[in-house]
């Protein structure tokens, strides 16, 4: 069976977050573990650090965490410099959480050549693990929309990029609004079986950590990164179709999604009912 949940508020601290949790009967979840638009870190204590990993653990919740939006680690000069040490930063308060896996977006090229901006993403992976200290939590780079100069929107760059990370390292989270809107028609029974043998060719369903499970605002092809409710959008049912499919079984599902209790509890209920 597949774990599922939804982004979780960490507002008042990561005891609370726990406890939206737990009221909405979650398995899983993903939380910030900073804010995510900003580069500073506030502190954490150890006395909730270890509350935090003490109540998880009662909860058998799997808890993974998505990197802050300003992070570009193919960005140039001073983007990039704060980029790999924000990343780093995450990485060590991720694994002192005990964390599943931290989700990072691969980076935008700018007016780069996407070969160069590639190579300085997978640079700036690579240091970010090192100046984190970490010995264990996999990073998992996303695919992407191809909104603007986005990397990762197509499956060849976005399996180069997850190849470069070190191998007890390296991880991938599957967007579904992130992949419709890039081309892959999920409305279509070929489309979903097309971009399940993708992603094992060319990334390894070994290697996908978390599903992030969003409905598209956008029209596929459309490259515009717009999530819809579950069910709600222009994949509708068809979204269930794909969660279905053996290839994606046991990997941990994350709505990320407008918030909202009745939203909340309809989007956790189309992710059940997808087994």
């Amino acid at each position: 069976m597949s774990r599922f949940g939804l982004h979780t508020s960490t507002a008042g601290g990561l005891v609370q977050m726990l406890a939206r949790a737990r009221a909405l009967g979650e398995d899983a979840a993903q939380i910030f573990v900073k804010s995510n638009r900003q580069w500073r870190m506030s502190p954490l204590s150890e006395e909730e650090a270890v509350a935090f990993r003490k109540e998880k653990a009662a909860m058998n919740l799997w808890v993974c965490a998505h990197a802050g939006y300003l992070i570009n680690v193919a960005g140039a000069r001073e983007t990039r410099e704060k980029s790999v040490q924000s990343l780093a930063d995450e990485l060590t308060r991720a694994e002192e959480l005990e964390l599943e896996t931290l989700v990072v977006h691969c980076g935008s090229r700018g007016e780069v050549a996407s070969a160069d901006a590639r190579k300085r993403a997978a640079r700036g992976f690579q240091e970010a693990l090192e100046r984190s200290g970490t010995r264990k939590i996999p990073l998992a780079l996303e695919n992407s929309a191809g909104q603007g100069s986005s990397l990762a929107w197509d499956m060849e760059e976005w399996g180069e990029l997850v190849e470069a990370l070190p191998t007890a390292r390296r991880g991938a989270c599957l967007d579904t609004a992130h992949a419709y809107a890039a081309g892959h028609d999920l409305n279509a029974p070929e489309g979903r079986e097309e971009l399940i043998r993708q992603v094992k060719e060319k990334i390894g369903w070994d290697q996908v950590k978390v599903l992030h499970v969003n409905d598209s605002k956008s029209a596929c092809g459309s490259r515009v990164d717009r999530h819809e409710h579950l069910g709600k959008g222009r994949m509708g049912a068809a979204l269930h179709d794909f969660l279905r499919n053996s290839a994606l079984r046991g990997i941990p599902r994350i709505g990320e999604l407008p918030p909202g209790e009745k939203e909340d509890q309809a989007n956790l209920k189309f992710l059940r009912s997808c087994g």
